[in-house]
C-alpha cells in the first residue's frame, strides 16, 4: 500500500462518487465528529455524491439518508439501498422481497444463540431490533473488546450454519446470501447513478477500516484506508491501493482534502 497524500492527483480527477464505510471510518468511538460532517458536506458541495456503506442497522440507514449530506445508503452489509427522494419519501431496494430476509433473519438468529453460548462475553448487537435482515453480534461496541479467537469463533459458528460472516471494527455481521457491500454498490452505481461498470474504476472511490470492508477493497481500484486499518491488514486477503496517515474521521477528512485538490 502507499501513502494517499503520495498518490498523483490525476489518477482522482474523474472521481464523482465516494462510497465510505460508516464505523471508525467516518466515526472515532461512535462519535461523528462536525469537522467530518463539515467535510462531508463539502463533497456535497462539489458535486461529488457521499454513500456510506455499512454493516448498520436499517433504522440507523433511515436516519443517515434522510439527515446527513449523502446521496443513498447502503446498509447491513449490502441487504439495501435507500435514497430519499426529492419529494422527501424515501425509496428502498432490497436484494430479496423483505418477507423472506425476515424468515432468513430468523433462522440466523438461532445460529446466534449457538454462537454467543459458544462466546459468552459477546452479545448481540444492541441496534439488533432495527434490523430487517442481518444478525449483528456485538464484540467491541457495548461489550469486550473480545479477542481475535473469540471473534474468530463466532465467525465460525456463523459459517457452520451456511451463513456468511464478517468483522466490522465493532460487530460479526451475519446474513443468508451472495450479497455483500460490495454487490449492492455496483447495483446502486449502475442503476441509480447510471455509473456503467467500465466507468467506475476512475469515477468511483472506496474509503474504509476493516475486514467486512474487503469486497469493495477488491471491487474498486481507487480504494483507501484510514490508519487504523493497520491493525486488520495480517487477517485481510484484499487490501487498500493507498492508506492515509490519519485514523477514523480524521482520515476521511484526509481523503476529502485530497481528493477536492484533485478537482480540475
Amino acid at each position: 500500500m502507499q501513502p494517499f497524500l503520495d498518490t498523483d492527483t490525476e489518477a482522482l480527477r474523474k472521481v464523482d462518487v465516494v462510497l465510505t464505510d460508516v464505523d471508525d471510518t467516518l466515526t472515532r468511538q461512535g462519535k461523528l465528529c462536525a469537522s467530518t460532517l463539515d467535510a462531508m458536506e463539502r463533497l456535497a458541495d462539489a458535486g461529488i455524491r457521499l454513500v456510506p456503506v455499512t454493516g448498520g442497522c436499517a433504522g440507523w440507514c433511515d436516519h443517515i439518508v434522510r439527515a446527513w449530506p449523502v446521496a443513498a445508503v447502503i446498509g447491513e452489509s449490502g441487504a439495501f439501498r435507500f435514497i430519499k427522494q426529492s419529494d422527501g419519501s424515501l425509496d428502498q431496494r432490497f436484494v430479496r422481497p423483505r418477507e423472506h430476509l425476515r424468515e432468513e433473519q430468523r433462522k440466523l438468529l438461532q445460529l446466534a444463540d449457538t454462537a454467543l453460548s459458544a462466546v459468552p462475553a459477546a452479545r448481540l448487537a444492541a441496534d439488533q431490533p432495527y434490523r430487517l435482515a442481518d444478525v449483528a453480534i456485538d464484540h467491541s461496541q457495548d461489550v469486550g473488546p473480545l479477542g481475535s479467537n473469540d471473534i474468530q469463533r463466532l465467525i465460525d459458528c456463523m459459517r457452520r450454519g451456511g451463513a456468511r460472516a464478517r468483522a466490522s471494527s465493532i460487530h460479526v455481521n451475519a446474513w443468508f446470501g451472495d450479497h455483500d457491500k460490495a454487490s449492492m454498490a455496483v447495483s446502486l452505481l449502475e442503476e441509480d447513478f447510471a455509473i456503467a461498470s467500465g466507468e467506475q474504476a476512475s469515477r468511483v472511490l472506496f474509503i474504509g477500516d476493516a475486514p467486512n470492508d474487503e469486497s469493495l477493497f477488491a471491487r474498486f481500484p481507487l480504494s483507501v484506508g484510514v490508519a487504523n486499518i493497520a491493525r486488520h491488514l495480517d487477517k485481510m486477503q484484499s487490501r487498500p491501493k493507498w492508506v492515509c496517515r490519519a485514523s477514523h474521521g480524521a482520515g476521511f477528512e484526509e481523503m476529502v482534502e485530497r481528493l477536492l485538490a484533485a478537482r480540475p
